[in-house]
């Protein structure tokens, strides 16, 4: 804030007040001075605060906050930061109408998801808890895998087993055959047939962090190209996550998977980054991209998942989530990723 040349905050994104408080509803914004913190939410949630949010003066106020915003709080401030990503332009006329004398400035960037970014220990543990979480009902879910089955199904047994020890951090990808060559595939009424590629992308949120993975398997022969596919894409990935370390730039880690897979003649199919953060929300920063400027340090945890995607024919796509360590990385992942035919 005082690099932004701010006397205040205010925080209305609910992943970010969840970030500094602790809150877990779904009505709440802060205000965030040099001094002291408030904490402002609706007569609904006066008594899940009390034993949720710390280090905040707490006020209860209408359900609307932005309309009943107690001005009084605001008093000193000249210069407002505020979240231009996560207000709408009728909440920024209704401060404005209230805040008279203060000037509303959108600030930079994310000056929260900055502070999110590099994780504490406490933070990894409920990642790895989340992982742990993604990776058994994986495993549960094999089982099912045979003909006749849809992918919707598959992703509704995913949905359930989540919602026993939390909830979805994403809806479940669950792309067999063709759909498995669009990267962002929802789960359709597709019947499985022998020989699909089957790609699942899932991921619990437990405690209020996530994990994120994804595997290809093969239900009967695996087709030769997607054979040969997924081994160039399992090769990449594990010269990818061998560049990890802090002080890599993380478009020299993207570079790595990248020029492997355009050496062995696939570059064109393989058009999305390498990974992103994961945290509070499945995607935060930093971003393993062609495009990024960013560089890693210790605590980031960031997924590594190359692909190729083959119009017509189907895809494959490994991902694993890392942390960056001091010596390099260390892989929060423990589902095999050998060839699984089923």
């Amino acid at each position: 804030m005082v690099q932004e040349g701010l006397d205040g905050l205010l925080v209305t994104h609910l992943e970010n007040v969840r970030y500094l408080s602790g809150y877990t509803g779904s009505n709440g914004i802060m205000l965030v001075t040099g001094k002291a913190a408030w904490f402002y939410t609706d007569f609904r949630y006066q008594e899940q605060i009390r034993t949720e949010v710390r280090g905040c003066r707490k006020r209860v106020l209408e359900r609307s906050l932005y309309a009943a915003f107690p001005v009084d709080d605001a008093a000193g401030i000249r210069k407002l930061g505020v979240e231009s990503q996560h207000l709408t332009l009728h909440l920024h006329r209704l401060l404005k109408r209230q805040l008279k004398g203060i000037k509303l400035v959108p600030v930079r960037e994310d000056l929260v998801l900055a502070l999110r970014r590099c994780k504490e220990a406490i933070e990894i543990a409920a990642i790895h808890k989340a992982q742990r979480a993604t990776e058994r009902t994986y495993q549960s879910v094999q089982a099912m895998i045979k003909p006749g089955v849809r992918e919707i199904d598959l992703a509704v047994e995913i949905t359930s087993q989540f919602a026993r020890v939390g909830e979805n951090a994403f809806d479940p990808i669950v792309a067999s055959g063709p759909n498995g060559a669009k990267p962002h595939a929802g789960a359709s009424t597709r019947k499985l047939r022998k020989g699909d590629a089957i790609t699942f992308d899932i991921g619990a949120r437990v405690g209020g962090y996530c994990s994120d993975m994804t595997r290809t398997v093969f239900l009967g022969r695996p087709n030769p190209d997607l054979l040969e596919v997924y081994r160039i894409v399992l090769e990449a990935q594990r010269r990818a996550i061998a560049a990890v370390r802090p002080g890599a730039s993380c478009r020299e880690v993207d570079r790595v998977a990248r020029d492997h897979i355009t050496s062995a003649g696939y570059g064109p199919y393989f058009g999305h980054s390498l990974g992103h953060g994961v945290g509070i929300n499945v995607h935060e920063q930093p971003s393993l991209a062609w495009v990024s400027g960013q560089t890693l340090a210790v605590g980031d945890v960031v997924t590594v998942e190359p692909g190729i995607y083959l119009p017509g024919l189907g895809g494959v796509r490994i991902e694993d989530m890392v942390v960056v360590t001091k010596a390099g990385c260390d892989n929060l992942t423990r589902s095999p990723k050998q060839v699984t035919q089923l």
